[in-house]
């Protein structure tokens, strides 16, 4: 008998209702290639194998190999790709949709990457708390760099929040059905993504300072001193006052629209100089 894997985070999902609830807010068709990270036991992979064109299954744990043969024989529209899904090359698939019960361990850096590659729509099960911090508002405790460099490319709604008792093994916390819908209209206000990334992680290091003070002690992030750091926004705030008072204002007050301004004026400041 197959036992879950505590140090892969597998709580596979039962609730049928919870499954429903996915399949139904992906808005499926017979045209959709769907992306599943983590099999399972197959429940939502057979629902998705009914719904969509192709289901491509991204599975690290071969002991789950009997699962994937049982669906391999009722479903030809199902691939199993053996494999950890953070090292994976994404761009090697052409799926459009993703629906998946994230192991909850590799939620951030597969949320990120999956922003990276592109998408239609994600229906993705995450821990509750991640999922607040995706969807929170500037100015509260769950606001921080997951929040913005999510908000700065897609529009994340919470669709429910699901209990323990949906799982086996059960966790022992609360999780959430999140909807990712990219948004190009944002994604595209952001002039250079890699050293957007950069200066999130800068200045959230120091959510509770100004964007000065995060920047000059996080300066590294930048690949500078803080001394370097410290001249550099002397002259930044000289050749750009309408961005005096957002230097000073403590990081987390800052809105996502008004935090990827700021990084692209000083992108642009970086690169002239």
């Amino acid at each position: 008998m197959f036992k879950p894997k505590k140090k892969l985070g597998q709580c596979f999902l039962i609730d049928k209702n919870f499954v429903d609830k996915a399949i139904e807010s992906a808005n499926l068709t017979k045209n959709d290639i769907v992306l599943e990270i983590g099999l399972g036991k197959g429940i939502l992979t057979e629902k998705l194998s009914k719904n969509a064109k192709k289901v491509y299954v991204i599975e690290i744990d071969k002991n789950l190999e009997p699962y994937a043969k049982k669906l391999m024989e009722n479903y030809d529209n199902v691939e199993i790709i053996w494999g950890d899904a953070v090292k994976f090359d994404l761009n090697k698939l052409d799926f459009n949709k993703v629906v998946a019960n994230l192991p909850y361990q590799i939620s951030s850096p597969i949320t990120f990457k999956l922003l990276k590659r592109g998408f239609d729509l994600a229906v993705l099960m995450y821990q509750y708390e991640f999922a607040k911090r995706m969807v929170a508002k500037e100015g509260t405790k769950d606001y921080g760099r997951l929040t913005v460099a999510v908000k700065a490319r897609s529009d994340p709604e919470i669709l429910c929040k699901v209990p323990p008792t949906a799982f086996n093994p059960k966790p022992k916390v609360f999780s959430a059905l999140v909807k990712i819908t990219p948004n190009i209209e944002k994604k595209k206000k952001i002039e250079n993504e890699e050293f957007f990334d950069n200066f999130l992680r800068a200045i959230f290091q120091h959510r509770n300072k100004s964007v000065r003070k995060s920047l000059i002690d996080s300066s590294k992030e930048l690949n500078y001193s803080k001394e370097e750091m410290k001249k550099i926004l002397d002259e930044f705030v000289k050749n750009n006052l309408d961005v005096k008072d957002l230097m000073n204002k403590k990081v987390f007050k800052l809105s996502v629209d008004e935090i990827v301004n700021l990084s692209n004026k000083f992108y642009r400041f970086l690169s002239e100089g």
